[in-house]
């Protein structure tokens, strides 16, 4: 060998050496230029691998031409430089060239089989062309020369799901983690893989984790504004998706992922279809399963999203958040009896209380009957949501020198409901990614004496907290709307109307009275002035309704529709979120269609900002109430904004929650109705009375403002003693009495 080669090689090696030591203080620009001219040197291996590393520069700043150029050159001097020809398969599959990326990926493993990397990329290749035996096949044989490999490990997650293996997913998911903690896309992964299996409290936890490792993770950070309803990113996070699934291909995940982002910004159409075609394939895919069991209650179908929650649990028991969906189906429909509904929530109870039975903290009675209480409330809607301000106002009024208020939160975020809230409490926790068994020890660290469950079976619920009893005494109360199911709830805080004795309700929890109403309605401060009756104006009456388009079921259109047809020339406003969606909007015509109702007697409007919502109060003459699901606070709002709502009454809580609403401010007996027939008639009456709508305009805010939906201190002082004879009760072994078995003092 000559001295000019020698030259060469020494020189080679030289600029290699640089440009490792350079690309390490960062220097990347320059570290380029060395490696550049190691490469140029042409001779020796050390010329080949500064081409190498040079690929892997211009791969990692996305300059795939130019790492093909770079890998080619390599291979020439090198044909056998098997991570050359890894380095091109890459490039090459950024290029979409995926046969000749497979071909590259081939070469290096047949060069030096126990190059993991390589495996674990054909592995991936063939993911991509959902090819899943095959491409597990790969993965395997990567993590057999390398156990610890990032990709290959995130690869197999990947592939298990896409086979349905979902709790081998989640194993492999974790081990993976405890090898590299620090890894955001394995954070991710994980955090995917639980979200698509319904965990997604646990999920939220992850893609959190993934932030802390990586701040600018931009998956992480897409997957949180979908979770945590950050609207102004949902455009991005399916440009994100369409782009994943574009340059990947259609994985069940990624198609999973895009129907859940569908059904969040209320894109239903596109949702069901995904889903669907999703589950052609694979027909047990939880996450397209849980998603269309979602839009299909959107449309009001809760009979068939309950058939397919069951189809999920049967394959996976464990998810409660499923059974806990399926038991609040279950109060939409008119067909069941109340003992239907009570058995979808017994059915939580039987899976996820049973177990625990034997686990749960035993109080002994407290020998202390009258000391200071500490009292705790858990939910996940402390803001602008119905439990939010009707709490507001109580948490203002307590009294802080006998009841110290603690509130365990699942907000997602915060606004200025939460922070009077959180002002008005003695402490607040932030448990949205507290496990179960943290936030049980958080309780009994705090002392709590009674806990209060603001949510039921609505999301971001607690009730696995409940079951494991960390307070003496257990209630639930304004979140939810049927009993829980659980034993481990002592007492359900209802009222004489909405629970009045005699009624037949179901109840795994004691019901115990407040003396007139279970809410405290605070209205918010820019709630506008009450405007006078449209029909004033002269035309036809306007009927409306701002419930959730869910509680619209087929009886409640016939209902409505004979409503329209006995008021000539009425039109109905309909009001909800979901609305937006034309597809639901021209479902909604069509089943009114059916009923000989025409399209311009409709006026269908989605979602807006809460002023604005209050403000179309002012467009109608009277709400509808739905049933069997009544409305609550959209109840007590149209009340406030002096429109009468008219109702059927039931016999469940969540078909008596107006008419207790009624009760208290007079006018029970005036727009409240035993049945169909009665009901229809007394809607089309009162349209028909523009003398009476004009009176009940002026007052029905004044009617509020004197009752005991409105007087807040006194309402407190009822809910402190309750809990106070709660307590006292506990001190002496007891439960207190079933209200709803004796007549009202």
């Amino acid at each position: 060998m000559n001295s000019a080669s020698l030259s060469a090689r020494a020189a080679g090696r030289l600029w290699m050496y640089a440009g490792r030591w350079l690309a390490r203080q960062g220097m990347t620009a320059l570290a380029e230029t060395c490696y550049r001219n190691g490469a140029a040197a042409g001779v020796g291996g050390a010329s080949a691998e500064a081409g190498f590393l040079l690929s892997q520069q211009l791969l990692a700043r996305g300059r795939d031409r130019e790492a093909i150029a770079a890998c080619e050159e390599v291979l020439r001097t090198d044909p056998r430089h098997a991570r050359a020809w890894c380095a091109l398969g890459a490039a090459r599959r950024r290029q979409a060239q995926m046969d000749e990326a497979r071909e590259a990926f081939e070469r290096a493993v047949a060069i030096d089989p126990r190059y993991a990397q390589a495996w674990s990329n054909l592995g991936e290749w063939h993911l991509m062309k959902g090819q899943f035996g095959a491409a597990l096949e790969h993965i395997d044989k990567a993590l057999q020369c390398d156990p610890g490999l990032v990709e290959a490990l995130n690869n197999r997650v990947a592939v298990l799901y896409e086979l349905g293996r979902y709790k081998e997913a989640e194993a492999t998911a974790k081990e993976a983690i405890e090898l590299h903690p620090d890894n955001a896309a394995l954070n991710v992964n994980m955090g995917n893989v639980l979200l698509h299996v319904g965990k997604s409290r646990l999920a939220l936890k992850c893609f959190r984790k993934a932030l802390e490792c990586d701040p600018g993770c931009a998956e992480a950070h897409l997957n949180l504004a979908m979770m945590l309803g950050e609207t102004a990113r949902f455009g991005e996070v399916i440009e994100y998706l369409e782009h994943e699934i574009a340059v990947k291909g259609e994985s069940a995940h990624r198609l999973a992922a895009l129907a859940l982002a569908q059904s969040v910004t209320g894109d239903i159409e596109a949702a069901q279809a995904t889903c669907r075609k999703i589950l052609e394939d694979h027909p047990d895919n939880v996450s397209a399963l849980i998603t269309l069991a979602g839009c299909l209650g959107e449309r009001g179908e809760h009979l068939e999203a309950m058939e397919l929650q069951k189809q999920v649990l049967e394959a996976n028991p464990q998810l409660q958040s499923v059974c806990s969906s399926a038991a609040f189906n279950a109060t939409y429909l008119a067909e069941y009896s109340a003992e239907q509904v009570y058995a979808c929530h017994q059915d939580w109870a039987q899976r996820f209380e049973a177990p625990f039975a034997a686990e749960a903290i035993v109080h002994a009675p407290a020998n202390q009957p009258d000391r200071p209480l500490r009292i705790g409330y858990v939910s996940g809607d402390f803001g602008t949501h119905p439990v939010g301000f009707l709490l507001r106002d109580v948490t203002r009024h307590h009294d802080r020198t006998n009841y110290y208020i603690h509130c365990y939160s699942m907000m997602r975020g915060s606004d200025p409901i939460t922070e009077t809230i959180r002002a008005n409490a003695d402490s607040w926790v932030d448990a949205l990614l507290l496990g179960d068994e943290e936030l049980v020890e958080q309780i009994r660290q705090d002392r709590i004496d009674i806990l209060v469950d603001l949510s039921g079976h609505t999301a971001y619920n607690r009730l696995p907290v409940f079951v494991r009893r960390p307070a003496p005494v257990q209630a639930t109360w304004i979140g939810y709307f049927h009993s829980t199911g659980l034993s481990s709830i002592d007492y359900f805080i209802t009222d004489p109307y909405t629970s009045p004795a005699g009624s037949g309700q179901l109840f795994s929890e004691t019901p115990v009275w407040l003396p007139h109403s279970r809410f405290c309605y605070s209205p918010p401060d820019y709630a506008p002035p009450v405007a006078p009756p449209p029909l004033l104006a002269g035309g036809a009456p306007v009927f409306g309704c701002f419930n959730r388009i869910e509680k619209v079921g087929d009886n409640v259109v016939a209902a409505w529709a004979k409503i329209l047809e006995a008021a000539p020339g009425s039109r109905l406003l309909l009001k909800a979120g979901n609305l937006k969606s034309g597809y639901l909007c021209d479902e909604m015509r069509r089943r009114f269609a059916a009923h000989g109702i025409g399209a311009d007697r409709l006026d269908l409007r989605g979602g807006s900002p809460h002023p604005e919502m209050l403000e179309q109060y002012g467009e109608i003459d009277i709400a509808l109430d739905p049933f069997p699901f009544n409305g609550g606070m959209t109840t007590l709002e149209a009340l406030w904004m002096g429109v009468p709502v008219v109702t059927l009454a039931g016999s469940s809580v969540v078909s008596r929650q107006t008419v207790a609403a009624l009760a208290n401010i007079g006018l029970a007996g005036e727009l409240a109705f035993p049945d169909i027939d009665a009901y229809v008639r007394g809607a089309a009456a009162l349209a028909a009375d523009p003398a009476r709508l004009a009176r009940l305009r002026e007052e029905l805010r004044p009617r509020m403002e004197a009752s005991p939906l409105r007087r807040a201190e006194e309402f407190t002082r009822d809910l402190e003693a309750l809990f106070r004879r709660a307590w006292q009760a506990h001190c002496r072994g007891e439960r207190l009495p079933d209200d709803t078995r004796r007549e009202r003092q």
